[in-house]
């Protein structure tokens, strides 16, 4: 009787629930740069997609956030852009937290894969730390970028050589151009 049970159990269980559960992955790629040193002004630039994406699926809107967990203070929301007509992109920034929302006209995923857009965050040099989290249907993706800072290479000792080499260089000079005098021995 009990294997009776369990069997007709886990018959409606496999009836109930779906064999295969497939939730969209929200996909991203990230890259820090300095395009422009003189100003000193940096950018993230996050490419973001959804993965998993069925021809059947009906995508109108797709909201994720960014948090930032770095310095948020040295962070602004530079840009979001559309990856393509078939999307319409906005976004604002509310604290640390950047919202976007992507409405999607038409669902043309390629290999099951929608581009949603890309998010350009300025940044104010090269040393802020702009990582932070994804999140999308109380789903969290952690975004770690390597921030950058200046290394003391210790070129300011063979400098300071050369200098005083240079210095004692044109004192032995002077000193041997007043001291022309020929002595009779």
């Amino acid at each position: 009787m009990k294997k009776l049970l369990s069997v007709l159990v886990i018959g409606v269980v496999a009836i109930a629930l779906p064999m295969s559960a497939k939730a969209l992955d929200l996909s991203f790629n990230c890259e820090k740069s300095c395009r422009n040193e003189e100003t000193g002004v940096c950018e993230q630039r996050c490419d973001l997609s959804l993965t998993n994406v069925s021809e059947g699926d009906n995508l109108s809107a797709v909201n994720p956030t960014f948090t930032i967990t770095g310095d948020a203070d040295k962070v602004t929301l530079g840009s979001l852009t559309a990856a393509n007509e078939n999307v319409l992109a906005e976004a604002s920034r509310t604290g640390d937290v950047i919202n976007m929302n992507f409405t999607i006209l038409s669902n043309t995923s390629t290999n099951g894969t929608v581009e949603l857009g890309t998010l350009v965050l300025q940044l104010e040099d090269n040393a802020v730390d702009c990582s932070g989290h994804f999140s999308l249907n109380d789903v969290t993706y952690e975004v770690e970028v390597d921030t950058t800072t200046e290394v003391e290479t210790g070129a300011t000792l063979p400098i300071a050589i050369l200098a005083c080499g240079v210095a004692a260089g044109a004192v032995i000079y002077i000193v041997t151009k007043k001291n022309k005098k020929l002595y009779k021995i």
